[in-house]
């Protein structure tokens, strides 16, 4: 026996059409879609997260604001740029070096917390300009990779718990409320990497060989430059004669009001150590 079953045609080529047209600005194309081909390899396609903007929603030119999740894996060039309502920001993926856009977040001049559990490494010119960020967490990042990453903001403190790379010149510099900063197993100091950094006085450095300091404008205009109000490197005791006697940091740690001092017996010792901040 033949069941009647009404359908109503009109509606469901709406209905198809809407989710044809929500697939083609999810891959920013007005391209036919063919179906079922078509549709299957659009939605498998289509970024996946908790709810948050992924890589086509940045690149459809969303204008986001107050607290925002980004759950893309890539980022184009000015992805949120000057996006002056943004308050907060999570980053819940890491971001491959090659899926990274300059500028992504700069000129978030609202923006003052980051929170970036995943991210294994900072890009050029993500957070330069942020006028009002001062709190960041980076549980993961291992290398700072890129000029002018973090700066012009109000971030007093810059913990790195699992950094075991190097930080790119001029990468943190003109940051003029940053008075410590906590690099672990740094290999590697860029020139003019804090340049600017006007009241930086605490340089934790965890690692077990000597970090590699490419000249000594790497503190230009801080307090660990020559005629400064003088700063403080903490490394591990069995390295402070090391320090003492590479390459450029002879030069630093034989301006008068420099100190190197052995981490072991500091505050440091196992605070930020595990990204624990100092209470």
């Amino acid at each position: 026996m033949a069941i009647d079953k009404a359908i109503d045609s009109a509606q469901l080529d709406a209905d198809l059409t809407s989710v044809a047209n929500a697939i083609r600005t999810k891959g920013g194309t007005s391209a036919a879609l063919a179906f079922p081909a078509g549709f299957v390899s659009a939605v498998e396609a289509i970024e996946t997260g908790g709810g948050g903007y992924t890589a086509d929603e940045i690149a459809s030119g969303v204008e986001p604001s107050g607290a925002i999740t980004v759950t893309a894996t890539k980022l184009k060039n000015y992805a949120f740029y000057d996006c002056a309502e943004i308050t907060s920001l999570v980053i819940t993926n890491d971001i491959p070096w090659k899926n990274w856009g300059s500028y992504a977040f700069a000129n978030c001049t609202s923006l003052t917390t980051v929170d970036a559990p995943n991210l294994t490494q900072l890009r050029e010119k993500i957070f330069k300009g942020c006028a009002k960020l001062k709190d960041c967490n980076f549980p993961k990042v291992t290398k700072i990779d890129g000029d002018q990453v973090i700066e012009g903001t109000a971030v007093e403190t810059l913990v790195f718990p699992a950094f075991t790379g190097g930080v790119y010149s001029n990468a943190l510099r003109n940051n003029k409320s940053l008075a410590t900063v906590d690099l672990n197993a740094c290999t590697s100091l860029g020139g003019n990497c804090f340049s600017g950094c006007t009241v930086l006085s605490n340089l934790v450095i965890r690692g077990d060989a000597v970090t590699q300091m490419g000249n000594i404008s790497t503190f230009t205009n801080t307090p660990f430059a020559s005629g400064g109000s003088g700063g403080t490197l903490y490394v591990p005791s069995a390295r402070i004669e090391d320090f003492k006697s590479a390459t450029n940091w002879s030069t630093i740690l034989g301006y008068g009001n420099n100190k190197i001092l052995p981490i072991e017996g500091s505050i440091y010792e196992t605070q930020y150590a595990d990204g624990t901040p100092i209470t």
